[in-house]
């Protein structure tokens, strides 16, 4: 039975940490948290559920005290701030699966900060992944791998369609839901908002057919989805003109490939959907209808990350490198 820790207990940590206590092949065995008000409750307590199993903890080093063999951390979306964490971890000797964006293809903005982790993973003969549903498969991995059925590749599109009003309270914040139009753009200008780990989704793809994506070379676009009606969200009342969500297209074009992604999250989207479509000779298309759930689909791409952590060569992964990681709960 592989035991866990969870590391960052917001809404997905907290599914995360649910979702391993009920897997009969895993064991939760602590919780890390620097919330005051979430120290000390267990995780029952935490969903509301009565009490029992392991109790939060502040420290890493207090949490792994029962022999965790992996870490899922939850804490940031940026690579630079999650290293000091993947550190303790190491020092603890966990692996580490990780939904922070960034970390889904570090090199691409971190180059070496991440050449630094990989070597520290190695020394300490542990396994590093970033994952989740998006970046960490749907528009990424997933295009690289219905790429294999194409003999040349000339180009990748990603499109993807969410409707935020099915999803966490978080993420309605992060795509800008109830905001005035002004509001987001004065956030925009200050690269405080749009869909982290876009960029590093081109730079996967870009690494899944053998080219290389130079730092600052995916073009990034942002705009705000404006609500044409009332609309409900768990941030409030969104009214007419207000913004409902966004949508954010990321570009790059090289050595006869290109790729492109274009990501809508917003409330009233109708007709969710995730597509793939590969250009070249013969070429393929692929559509999920409803689209891939994104807060179960990421705890799951962790969960099932963690139980191949442990058969993985040493080092600082990506989806590119990790074996293939099935669904494998019980």
């Amino acid at each position: 039975m592989l035991k866990v820790i969870v590391v960052g207990l917001g809404p997905i940590g907290l599914n995360a940490a649910k979702t391993v206590a009920a897997d009969k092949t895993l064991k939760l065995v602590g919780l890390v948290d620097i919330d005051p008000a979430k120290i000390g409750k267990s995780l029952n307590e935490l969903l509301g559920a009565g009490k029992g199993g392991p109790k939060v903890v502040a420290s890493i080093a207090d949490a792994a005290k029962l022999g965790a063999k992996v870490a899922i951390v939850t804490t940031s979306s940026q690579f630079a701030r999650v290293a000091a964490t993947l550190r303790e971890c190491m020092k603890h000797k966990m692996h580490v699966v990780s939904s922070c964006e960034e970390m889904a293809y570090p090199a691409y903005l971190n180059a070496a900060l991440a050449k630094k982790i990989d070597a520290e993973a190695k020394s300490a003969k542990v396994a590093l992944l970033g994952t989740g549903v998006n970046p960490g498969f749907v528009m990424d991995y997933l295009p690289v791998v219905l790429s294999s059925q194409v003999a040349k590749v000339t180009g990748v599109r990603a499109i993807r369609r969410v409707d935020a009003g099915t999803r966490r309270k978080p993420l309605q914040a992060k795509v800008g839901a109830t905001m005035t139009k002004d509001q987001f753009y004065s956030l925009k200008a200050k690269n405080a908002i749009g869909h982290m780990g876009i960029a590093e989704s081109v730079a996967l793809i870009a690494a899944g057919l053998g080219r290389r994506v130079k730092k600052g070379s995916v073009k990034i676009g942002l705009e705000p989805l404006l609500a044409e009606k009332p609309i409900d969200s768990l941030l409030g009342r969104i009214e007419k003109g207000r913004v409902r969500g966004m949508q954010n297209t990321a570009h790059w074009n090289g050595e006869g490939l290109s790729i492109e992604l274009d990501l809508i999250m917003a409330l009233g989207t109708k007709e969710p959907y995730d597509r793939i479509e590969i250009d070249g000779p013969v070429p393929l298309k692929l559509q999920i209808e409803g689209g891939t759930p994104g807060d179960t689909a990421t705890v799951a791409a962790m969960i099932n990350g963690a139980r191949v952590l442990p058969t993985a060569t040493p080092g600082l992964h990506t989806m590119l490198t990790i074996p293939v990681c099935g669904g494998g709960g019980r």
